[in-house]
């Protein structure tokens, strides 16, 4: 877990979805892969966004998922081929908006944050 100014970015998805469904937030998840540059900078973007970050902190829980690693999440994010994705999911674990993929638009991410 990382605590930021505005929110908190869990690095456990078994973690995050029990804090969203606890708070009936949306689960926001990042999903990217180690050694992406690209990755980087759009974490960065998002991070750096005040309004974002705000949004998030009221409406999300972040979790930052990485390509392989061995905790379980939806099997829909196995089958990524494009990073860094967002995927926002309901507590059924249904997308609640689109994926965006690749270069994240903070406006497009704004839009799916809202309730």
């Amino acid at each position: 877990m990382f605590e930021l100014e505005g929110f908190t970015i869990e690095n456990s998805y078994n973690t995050a979805q029990y804090k969203a469904l606890k708070s009936n937030k949306i689960l926001l998840v990042f999903l990217t892969k180690k050694g992406c540059s690209a990755c980087n900078k759009a974490l960065m973007k998002m991070i750096n966004s005040k309004r974002l970050t705000s949004l998030i902190e009221k409406n999300a829980v972040f979790v930052l998922v990485y390509r392989n690693q061995e905790e379980s999440f939806p099997i829909e994010m196995l089958y990524t081929t494009q990073y860094p994705t967002l995927f926002f999911l309901d507590r059924e674990e249904l997308f609640t908006c689109k994926a965006l993929r690749g270069n994240i638009n903070i406006t497009k991410t704004m839009d799916c944050l809202h309730p």
